[in-house]
């Protein structure tokens, strides 16, 4: 299985941004089911900014803390190479899809729960 994976994604080569794909394949996936299953995220939309802004906030706090003490780092190969701060440009759209992908899973359940 790792090597259909290798041959098919990773070519010695060329070096894929496979952070920022992966990112991009969730967002997708997240914004088709949002809408597929018309969900409604929040009461209003200052409620959401407020949600996604702290989450923001904390979320590069955390990351620029834990990278520059080096608890964890990333491989070069497999990033776009925009760093801002610790932290490459991809893990700020990370702080931002992952918890969209998260509460919209958790929508669709909270909704079919309730049927």
């Amino acid at each position: 299985m790792l090597d259909f994976y290798n041959n098919v994604f990773y070519n010695q080569n060329s070096h894929m941004p496979e952070y920022a794909l992966i990112l991009i394949l969730l967002l997708f996936i997240s914004v088709f089911l949002h809408r597929y299953f018309k969900l409604k995220l929040s009461k209003s939309k200052s409620h959401l900014f407020i949600f996604y802004a702290i989450l923001f906030f904390v979320g590069i706090v955390w990351d620029q803390f834990a990278i520059g003490r080096n608890h964890w780092t990333y491989s070069e190969e497999f990033l776009l190479g925009p760093y801002v701060g610790f932290m490459p440009i991809e893990d700020y759209v990370f702080i931002l899809v992952t918890p969209y992908f998260g509460l919209v899973v958790y929508k669709i359940i909270e909704k079919y729960l309730k049927n």
